[in-house]
């Protein structure tokens, strides 16, 4: 099969979707937090308020098994980015605590399930011995979107306001849900009435123990950065997101090509290194040119880790149950990134800003040393 066959027009609608609804998260990130500032959540409630998306999310990949029997993943596409959508529309218009944390639930809900079928969709189009290929290019739509998006939102605030920024965020989802509508089912996929794998099977322990603690590690830098960045007096925040993302656009190829040759421990080792390198960096910095130094290793580090253990699971998983499988990796994201958020708002309130990310420095020390254990067996 040649190398460029996955491209089609079903890859690439995939891509431009899945990269549009990502740019909506990633434009969320940074801005989150500030309007909850604004509201005046304290920031175990800000933490609060950004985790919740994750812990929906897990919860609806619970069900992933069951989805599949019933619906086609463009309907579920469908489903996903309007809920996305009623989420968009709402957080301007509803000031208080609680109905901010119903509003990111019914966010959660739309994120698991279009995270999930937005893999797998693009998995489908790829012959196995380029899977590592493949999805570090899918990976770069999220990617290019990702550089783009705290420099349009960041700016959408600072010039128009939030209202304004929540609009933007619908006019991009209303893109992605065109290119979803436009895509054509697989081949592969079919009514599937026989059972499907378990919801958690121990096969994929490596893969979802390694992502689950790179969900901790990057909630922290999210969602906390931004607001540090402030405390520090930084004006480069953007800055850093945007090179964090390019560094990440450049880094996937290379690592694609790398797990397709070698697996996934020489990737491992070097990127856990530097997103070592990278919280420290944060934790001390005082001037802008470190952030955006921090930016580049942070960048890489999530460029290669994420796409590794993505392309890692769908290796040693089956067609038919890549849907469980990839439900079973994001919900192991997500519950890091949702539980990160909550405790790490606490971690802040007890020992400050540059403590949280020292602690956040440490635990990526010890990232290094169990990415090696995990992955010692090739993918």
């Amino acid at each position: 099969m040649a190398n460029t066959s996955y491209w089609n027009r079903n890859f690439i609608l995939i891509l431009i979707g899945n990269a549009l609804l990502f740019m909506v998260y990633n434009m969320q990130v940074p801005v989150l937090p500030l309007y909850g500032k604004k509201l005046g959540l304290t920031p175990s409630q800000i933490g609060i308020f950004v985790g919740a998306i994750m812990f929906a999310a897990l919860v609806t990949r619970l069900f992933v098994p069951w989805f599949s029997g019933k619906f086609s993943k463009k309907v579920l596409l469908v489903v996903g980015i309007l809920l996305y959508l009623v989420a968009s529309i709402g957080y301007p218009l509803l000031g208080s605590f609680g109905l901010l944390v119903l509003l990111r639930l019914f966010n959660g809900l739309g994120h698991g399930i279009t995270t999930t079928y937005f893999a797998t969709s693009a998995a489908d189009e790829l012959p196995h011995q380029k899977i590592g290929e493949g999805m570090g290019y899918f990976g770069i739509g999220t990617m290019v979107t990702a550089s783009l998006a705290p420099l349009l939102a960041l700016a959408v605030v600072h010039q128009y306001g939030f209202t304004a920024f929540f609009m933007t965020c619908i006019g991009v989802l209303a893109a992605s849900m065109v290119t979803i509508l436009g895509t054509t089912p697989h081949r592969h996929e079919t009514v599937k009435t026989a059972t499907k794998a378990p919801v958690f099977d121990l096969k994929f322990l490596p893969q979802c123990s390694l992502v689950f603690i790179l969900g901790v590690l990057m909630s922290g830098v999210m969602t906390f950065t931004p607001i540090y960045a402030q405390v520090r007096h930084l004006s480069a925040i953007s800055g850093f997101f945007f090179v964090a993302a390019i560094a990440g656009v450049v880094i996937r190829p290379i690592v694609g090509h790398t797990f397709d040759r070698r697996g996934p421990r020489l990737i491992l080792l070097l990127s856990t290194v530097l997103l070592t390198l990278g919280m420290l960096l944060i934790a001390w910095v005082n001037h802008n040119w470190l952030l955006l130094l921090a930016g580049v290793f942070y960048g890489v580090a999530d460029g290669a880790i994420y796409p590794t253990l993505q392309a890692w699971i769908f290796k040693v998983t089956t067609i038919e149950n890549r849907d469980t499988a990839t439900g079973m990796f994001l919900n192991s994201y997500d519950l890091g990134m949702g539980l990160g958020a909550v405790v790490l708002g606490s971690v802040v309130e007890l020992v400050s800003y540059q403590g949280m990310f020292l602690v956040l420095a440490v635990v990526s020390l010890l990232y290094i040393g169990l990415a090696m254990v995990m992955s010692r067996a090739k993918a």
